[in-house]
């Protein structure tokens, strides 16, 4: 595994370029930094990912992300991505793209706080059933994520609803069917992760099994060979009594 490149470790109240300034700093990955920044004309706040330029001297990476965030910019699951901005930091040029500020959280951290670190099964069933929905649309143009997991979805419970928002698009070359498949098994394990994992897995319900295939990758691809079935399959199913 390649080593992380040290952190920009910008603080509150750092300017970043003429436009924004650093409110808090809201998360770290291989590519770069995500940082809560205020427009200086509106107060607007906005989320700004900063790429590391030792990771990507000739900034593509950056550029392949934008544009495939304007591909997907109807897709409601999707961040909304703004522009672009080239700015300094310790003397170098970087690139930042600007997208909305969603509200929510990590979904790991929001499962987290639930009894047992774990959802019920019903519960489980309608995040589920968001993120294949999103999902769905994403490949639907197309594309595909390549990197689903807890850390990567943001969830914002609404009412009865649960909106959820993917982050960290996966650059892995150009668009295919076994990469929009990855998507699929990686939803299945989310899923698996969100009722409490292998621990818990043996006393969860049929339906839940049935959907999870004991997270065998060619039973899942089976039953589930597209988004679009798997979502089919989640409004269909016989209703079996859900359990803890």
């Amino acid at each position: 595994m390649a080593k992380m490149p040290p952190s920009f470790n910008l603080r509150p109240g750092r300017q970043l370029g003429p436009r924004y300034t650093v409110e808090a700093k809201l998360g770290r990955g291989s590519e770069g930094e995500v940082y809560q920044v205020r427009e200086a004309v509106t107060g607007i706040l906005r989320a700004a990912k900063i790429y590391y330029p030792d990771r990507d001297p000739h900034q593509r990476l950056p550029i392949r992300h934008a544009q495939k965030l304007n591909t997907l910019r109807n897709c409601h699951v999707v961040l909304q991505y703004h522009h672009s901005e080239i700015i300094a930091i310790r003397g170098r040029d970087t690139v930042a793209l600007i997208s909305e500020l969603y509200e929510g959280q990590p979904l790991e951290r929001w499962v987290a706080r639930h009894p047992g670190r774990r959802l019920k099964p019903y519960v489980a069933l309608h995040v589920l059933y968001n993120l294949v929905c999103g999902l769905e649309t994403v490949h639907a143009l197309g594309e595909y994520h390549s990197d689903v997991h807890t850390a990567n979805i943001l969830i914002q419970p609404r009412g009865v609803r649960f909106d959820l928002k993917l982050i960290d698009f996966y650059d892995w070359g150009k668009p295919a069917r076994f990469k929009q498949r990855e998507d699929i098994l990686q939803c299945i394990h989310v899923f698996h992760d969100c009722l409490g994992g292998r621990k818990h897995y043996a006393k969860q319900p049929d339906t839940v099994r049935h959907i999870c295939a004991g997270l065998r990758a060619t039973l899942i691809r089976k039953r589930f060979p597209t988004m679009t079935k798997l979502r089919q399959h989640l409004e269909s199913f016989e209703w079996i009594t859900l359990s803890d």
